[in-house]
């Protein structure tokens, strides 16, 4: 049967998103694919077979083009936009899911202001901690010629407390990518049935089990990819979603727009397109406890998680100083609290109650500045998968083929086995907030409060016996902070991902 006008747009479309990242496929990359052999990562980033060596710890854009990186410094201002656009992706779609976990109500978006702008505060002092211990390092190998520059946090691990137990680093990245690429197949599945709903699709297309089967054949092939230079302009993508979706849900927020029930007469209203369970619902449930709040700390942690990077960003930073790179840490953790509570706000007002997990879901396929945001996100999706897969895949090798050379075989032997992988959890697992909550409940808390703390604990301490260091009061001060935030990342882990079970699976017990 010949397909519809609507049918051809929406194929149209799609093939567009396919050549937008299968640009990556350059005859460079197609060579690399063939030729390139990689060797197990060394967590301690040693020089010898650097080239060689597959380093899970470093952002994967970094390893494109290794001498540049090392020649290469950032301004403020370029290293804040890049430690900015790291942190604000799709996480923060999730946030308006987290203040409907609190409440129903408007005032809900208090407690919840106040957590998000809390644990930022926090996060950005244990980012800024990464930078002063890796000041400490640049110190201590000044005169060491066989020394290499620390660029992650788990050479940092690795230099105070061993390489036994650098692998535990390795895993937390592993299931941070892992968790990440199972929230971006369940978005991207939800956004192509979406888009398909919009362009009149039915049948097939239009169920979400057969789209995400059809996402993991494009994922595939960019999860092969060993050069990921041909994605950059990908990132700009995302740049660019986000901002036109921050405008978009700020104008649908607006008071008689096309989700009130107040709008003008004659005026464009999509409730009428809305299911029941999509439509705005305030004031039905009021407050719930304020262990609800745990809901959102742990989508919180995934809009700040940011710190894999933290060693990475002070070394390439022009003139790393700790007050430049402290400046660094206030503009980038700052502006990153207030998109992410901006983007919170307008969705939570629009939806209150019934905010899903990836908040346009609750926008009507009718919506057109909607659909757009969808596409945007869509590719900005496909090409963040890729950088993610990548490091999910460094790791793997990092933990389990350490020390040895990754063929082309066991390249895509993972890569196949990891799309399987998420695929299947993804036809099972319907809602990304979940898995973003989880997500961010156990491995961004770690991450963020207790790896860096647990290493400044044992440096201090280090350096204090040998005597480089004195014990100063302010010292004692802060190494009691340090350890009330590995139990604060503790509770937050363990309650934070119960209460994301509780919320999703038995929200009449809140």
């Amino acid at each position: 049967r010949r397909l519809s006008k609507h049918s051809m747009k929406f194929i149209t479309i799609l093939l567009i998103a396919v050549v937008t990242t299968s640009n990556a496929f350059s005859p460079a990359t197609n060579a690399a694919l063939s030729t390139t052999k990689y060797r197990g990562g060394d967590a301690g980033g040693r020089k010898n077979n650097a080239r060689a060596r597959v380093n899970i710890n470093s952002s994967p854009s970094s390893e494109n083009n290794e001498a540049d990186n090392d020649n290469s410094s950032c301004s403020i201002p370029m290293a804040s936009f890049n430690l900015i656009k790291g942190a604000v992706g799709s996480g923060v779609l999730s946030l308006p899911a987290g203040v409907a976990a609190i409440g129903d109500v408007k005032s809900a978006i208090i407690p919840a202001s106040s957590m998000l702008f809390t644990l930022g505060a926090i996060s950005a002092y244990t980012f800024h901690l990464l930078g002063r211990l890796t000041a400490v390092a640049n110190v201590e190998s000044a005169d060491d010629s066989s020394a290499s520059k620390v660029t992650s946090i788990g050479q940092l691990w690795e230099k105070e407390i061993g390489a036994s137990s650098s692998w535990l680093i390795s895993a937390a990245i592993f299931l941070t990518c892992f968790g990440t690429c199972l929230a971006y197949s369940i978005i991207l599945g939800d956004t192509l049935t979406s888009l398909a709903q919009t362009f009149g699709i039915n049948g097939l297309f239009a169920t979400r089990r057969a789209n995400i089967a059809a996402i993991s054949l494009v994922v595939y092939p960019l999860s092969c990819l060993k050069s990921l230079a041909a994605l950059a302009p990908v990132s700009l993508t995302g740049i660019v979603g986000i901002l036109i979706t921050c405008v978009v849900m700020a104008i649908r927020a607006l008071p008689g727009g096309p989700y009130s029930s107040t709008a003008a007469v004659g005026a464009t209203n999509y409730l009428a397109s809305l299911s029941a369970d999509l439509r705005p619902s305030f004031g039905v449930i009021g407050l719930r406890s304020p262990k609800s709040l745990l809901v959102l700390s742990s989508m919180t942690a995934t809009a700040f998680l940011v710190h894999m990077a933290g060693p990475e960003v002070y070394q390439t930073l022009q003139n790393p100083t700790l007050a430049r790179f402290g400046k660094l840490s206030a503009i980038g953790f700052g502006s990153t609290a207030l998109i992410s509570a901006f983007m919170m706000a307008v969705g939570f007002f629009t939806f209150g109650g019934s905010c899903k997990g990836m908040i346009l879901n609750n926008y009507s396929t009718l919506d057109a500045g909607a659909t757009i945001c969808r596409l945007l996100m869509g590719v900005s999706l496909l090409g963040s998968y890729a950088f993610l897969a990548n490091a999910m895949k460094k790791a793997w090798y990092e933990i389990f083929y350490k020390g040895q050379e990754i063929s082309d075989k066991i390249h895509y032997r993972t890569s196949k086995m990891f799309i399987s992988i998420l695929t299947s959890l993804a036809l099972v697992v319907s809602d990304a907030g979940f898995v973003v909550s989880v997500t961010g409940a156990l491995l961004g808390s770690a991450l963020i409060y207790m790896v860096p703390s647990f290493i400044f604990l044992k440096s201090t301490r280090r350096r204090m016996n040998n005597g480089s260091l004195a014990s100063t009061r302010v010292l004692k001060v802060e190494r009691l902070w340090n350890k009330f935030l590995i139990g604060l990342g503790a509770i937050l882990a363990l309650a934070g991902a119960g209460m994301s079970v509780v919320n999703t699976f038995f929200p009449h017990l809140l």
